[in-house]
């Protein structure tokens, strides 16, 4: 499956806008704006509650216009912008998440009863994939701690103390290491959860 770039843009800047306040990141997207030449009708109220516009928030398939696809608003509620633009993309609905993920809580989590791999190394790679999309359902952006990934690792028959930083690792292509126990899926690593939730769901030819 192919990258979507745009997504991709869009995940990168809402994780780089994240640690900063509303007036900054207002003054980092007129300053990208005006480099870039376009034009932003930042007038109305369409804003997220870290003060910056949601871009799509009014595209087929967000909470806008979630009933058409047979979405309410209070299933909608605690997922991210972006992650509803990454659920109409990816053609996956409230209903078929909500087999996997525990969804319409504050803390969304993992709720599925087992996960893909025949090997510890494999279920630490899709326990570590599916927490990652956890974090990308409630904020938009795929960022997860060594302490989560352990914690649900244990819990999925996934954790091997000996070799737990070994796994992880292998992955690097899929996970980025931001600082000492935190991590984010790349690009790469999304696209690799969705299929994997794809797969668990039975939408793929791999799954079971």
């Amino acid at each position: 499956m192919s990258e979507d770039p745009e997504l991709q843009a869009l995940t990168s800047v809402n994780s780089a806008l994240q640690g900063l306040d509303g007036d900054a990141q207002k003054r980092v997207l007129d300053y990208v704006a005006k480099k870039l030449g376009l034009d932003l009708d930042t007038s109305h109220s369409n804003r997220t509650r870290d003060g910056f516009e949601a871009p799509f928030a009014n595209e087929p398939g967000t909470r806008a216009d979630t009933q058409s696809s047979g979405d309410t608003d209070d299933e909608l509620d605690g997922i991210s912008p972006v992650a509803k633009k990454w659920m109409r993309r990816s053609g996956l609905s409230i209903n078929e998440l909500g087999q996997i993920f525990s969804l319409g809580v504050d803390d969304i989590d993992v709720v599925a009863k087992s996960v893909p791999g025949s090997s510890v190394r494999e279920r630490v790679r899709s326990v570590t994939l599916l927490k990652g999309l956890t974090s990308y359902l409630s904020s938009g952006v795929a960022r997860i701690t060594s302490e989560q990934i352990k914690e649900a690792c244990l819990h999925y028959d996934a954790y091997d103390g000996g070799n737990h930083s070994k796994y992880i690792k292998s992955i690097a292509a899929e996970l980025n290491a931001n600082k000492v126990g935190e991590f984010t899926l790349t690009a790469r690593g999304i696209t690799s959860a969705t299929e994997l939730v794809k797969q668990m769901l039975g939408l793929t030819e791999n799954g079971k």
